[in-house]
């Protein structure tokens, strides 16, 4: 047998430990907590909340234990002792490998078939490990970065990339989850900052983005500042679920606007239409209508709606007073209120514009100038 250095042993031991420990905590409560709050969510039709305190406790207490089952029962020789903890990382990485479609919210498929093959594959390596060990050469030296601290720190480090490659990373995503969180937090001006500038975006995200700039009073000034996917009916839930809150419910939303939808089928912008006729939503549903015209690119209804609500004047929010402009130059209107700097912006606007004869560089042009101007969003090509 292989006489190992009792206090060395320990050592080594006691630092893989701190390392799991340092690495878990990490992983749930920075990178995955969102995550696991949106899974929990979905899979309990939000009749339970997760806490990221309790979350990361449990998480870590549990796979801690786990890899102590395990050492109990393999008895691993200090060259090896990091796969102890295999288990309890391919378990953390099962945990975080779902997939978000709509609201539905599933466990990895791929990952699902082959947790139990290398649950199968990890007992054949340690029935090998278990076999060879009286055959190992004695230990030279236990001192810090020799052999059986490189090893195990290397195993480590192999089995973090492993969860890493198994749990849910998309960057949009875990911006749009983080944002949700700052919103139902109310953390308004952090929730703008999360994920700006970022130029991958989805329908949802555009609609938390606007939930946080009508809430702070500068969604006619600030919404075309960030990458907008989908039209006027990306601003609120919908029915198929292609634009909905994973979090929680749309409460938020409606508090913030003032009224539920009685009609879930009927359009957004009908719905504000309506309401704001009858004096039923708060003043920020004005800036709802307005926004709503300017995505769907529906410059006319925009230009009758917008002198209802606010005084048609070079004080505009600066995406109302782009869009007037617009209007101006399209429809051959006279402008005489807007200010001349932003008409001589959008004179360089369309400068740029006929330079480019080709869509794609015309394209590559005027997001590198007028990237976060309304001009931009109005004449980039639909994808």
């Amino acid at each position: 047998m292989v006489n190992e250095p009792k206090d060395s042993t320990t050592t080594v031991k006691v630092v893989c430990a701190i390392l799991f420990v340092i690495f878990v905590v990490s992983y749930v409560y920075s990178f995955q907590g969102d995550l696991l709050a949106m899974t929990q969510n979905v899979w309990a039709e939000g009749q339970t909340h997760y806490h990221r305190g309790v979350g990361v406790a449990v998480i870590t207490l549990t796979l801690s234990l786990l890899a102590f089952v395990v050492s109990l029962l393999t008895r691993l020789p200090k060259r090896a002792f990091a796969l102890i903890f295999f288990p309890s990382f391919l378990f953390l990485g099962l945990l975080t490998a779902v997939n978000v479609s709509g609201g539905n919210v599933s466990t990895s498929l791929p990952w699902l078939v082959a947790c139990p093959m290398l649950l199968v594959a990890y007992a054949i390596v340690l029935r090998l490990v278990r076999r060879y060990q009286p055959f190992m050469s004695p230990l030279r030296s236990t001192a810090f970065l020799s052999q059986p601290w490189w090893t195990n720190i290397l195993l480590l480090v192999c089995m973090m990339i492993m969860v890493f490659a198994m749990g849910n990373t998309d960057r949009t995503l875990h911006t749009r989850l983080k944002v949700e969180r700052l919103c139902r937090e109310k953390q308004w001006d952090k929730a703008l900052k999360t994920g700006f500038p970022q130029y991958d975006n989805d329908s949802s995200l555009t609609m938390l983005r606007a939930l946080a700039l009508a809430n702070t009073g500068n969604m006619g000034g600030k919404l075309f500042n960030y990458e907008i996917t989908g039209g006027a009916q990306s601003l609120a839930p919908r029915c198929d679920k292609s634009v909905i809150f994973l979090l929680g419910n749309d409460r938020l939303l409606w508090k913030t606007i003032g009224l539920v939808p009685r009609d879930a089928s009927k359009s957004f912008v009908t719905f504000l239409q309506t309401e704001l006729r009858r004096g039923t939503l708060n003043p920020v549903a004005k800036d709802y209508l307005l926004c709503s015209y300017l995505l769907d690119r529906d410059l006319q209804s925009f230009v009758k709606a917008l002198p209802q609500y606010y005084a048609v004047n070079d004080s505009l929010p600066t995406h109302y007073a782009e869009a007037y402009v617009l209007y101006c130059d399209r429809y051959k209107v006279k402008d005489t209120v807007m200010s001349r700097s932003m008409v001589a912006d959008y004179a360089d606007f369309l400068c740029i514009m006929r330079e480019q004869r080709s869509p794609v560089l015309r394209d590559a042009a005027i997001r590198k100038a007028y990237f976060g101007t309304y001009w931009y969003y109005y004449y980039k090509r639909k994808k």
